[in-house]
């Protein structure tokens, strides 16, 4: 059994629209990377096969960030975790293993999922973190050449007890990932299909039934090119929204990025779009890191985000909406 992780922490402003910029340290929206407590356990069967089991621990939501924070985040959130069997026939896992989509996105976003990549305000759009009640399949290499497919079987209606009383059971949408990828050399392309399927309207036994939902697919197209110190990367999608509704919405986008890396220092370029129907979405983001160590970074980031709405000022009922918003953060991250 093995424990490792990764810890981020970033001080840095936030401004949004005309209000003032905001200051704190986050171990969530600032950061360049996720922060995450991992338990592994790996078990050899003989044969070439490996019984695998593992954990994640979410770290970022802390218990004493605010009162409603404490209410609605208690303490360690569950992050990646399953169980599986690895062999000459590929890799299979059971529970909430990453997605297909998630994993493709990540081959061209050279900033990850952190600060200045867009990925919370562009990419949850279309595609999914992962699955709960999920099982994923890998298969081995073959000449570069992997494919691999998810499956969550969603039973969106199911009531059961939950902590002694009756509630709807959060099962979600039912949900098939295919992904086709190629790795070979200085080039990494990778492509995946999401679809949800269709839902009828259905009473769950409480006080919010589930609603009727169309059923939806988008397309994500990613690749990567290594020259020397340099790596250029980008992606596209195109399909539906990854929102459940009775007629889903349109959208489409793509993203472009380049990492130049020089000794300790690397310098990291992208910028993202997406557009729907009715807006717009670009994000442009920098960073740049310094390797202390080999598991210890520095960096500083940049992020601006144009939602494509006008400004609405906050009041008494409302949080300010739409306009730019525009991050820049120092931090520090370190893993084991």
């Amino acid at each position: 059994m093995t424990l490792s992780g990764n810890l981020d922490f970033a001080f840095g402003s936030v401004k949004v629209g005309s209000q003032a910029a905001e200051t704190t340290v986050s171990t969530r929206d600032l950061t360049a990377s996720t922060s995450v407590i991992n338990i592994r356990a790996v078990e050899d069967l003989g044969g070439g096969m490996k019984a695998t089991a593992h954990y994640g621990l979410d770290p970022r939501h802390l218990v004493n960030d605010s009162a409603a924070g404490s209410a609605a985040a208690p303490g360690l959130q569950r992050d990646e975790a399953f169980v599986g069997i690895e062999g000459g026939f590929g890799n299979l896992r059971l529970g909430a293993p990453n997605s297909i989509g998630l994993t493709t996105y990540g081959v061209g976003a050279p900033l990850g999922t952190g600060i200045g990549s867009g990925y919370a305000a562009l990419a949850l759009d279309y595609s999914f973190i992962r699955h709960s009640r999920s099982v994923r399949y890998d298969s081995p290499d073959f000449n570069g050449f992997r494919v691999a497919l998810n499956y969550a079987a969603g039973a969106e209606n199911i009531v059961g007890p939950v902590f002694g009383s009756i509630n709807a059971v959060p099962q979600g949408s039912q949900v098939t990932e295919v992904g086709l990828s190629y790795a070979n050399g200085p080039l990494t392309v990778a492509y995946a299909n999401v679809a949800q399927a269709a839902r009828a309207a259905a009473n769950n036994g409480t006080a919010t039934p589930v609603t009727a939902a169309g059923k939806s697919s988008t397309n994500i197209l990613a690749a990567r090119y290594t020259m020397g110190a340099t790596a250029f990367s980008a992606g596209w999608n195109d399909g539906d929204s990854a929102a459940r509704a009775a007629t889903p919405t349109k959208t489409e986008g793509y993203r472009v990025g380049v990492a130049h890396t020089m000794g300790a220092v690397t310098l990291i370029g992208s910028y993202a779009q997406q557009k729907t129907p009715t807006v717009t979405e670009k994000v442009t983001g920098l960073r740049a890191d310094y390797a202390l160590s080999k598991r210890s970074v520095a960096y500083a980031g940049y992020e601006k985000y144009e939602t494509g709405a006008a400004y609405a000022a906050a009041s008494t009922t409302a949080v300010a909406t739409g306009g730019d918003r525009t991050t820049v953060a120092v931090g520090y991250r370190d893993w084991e």
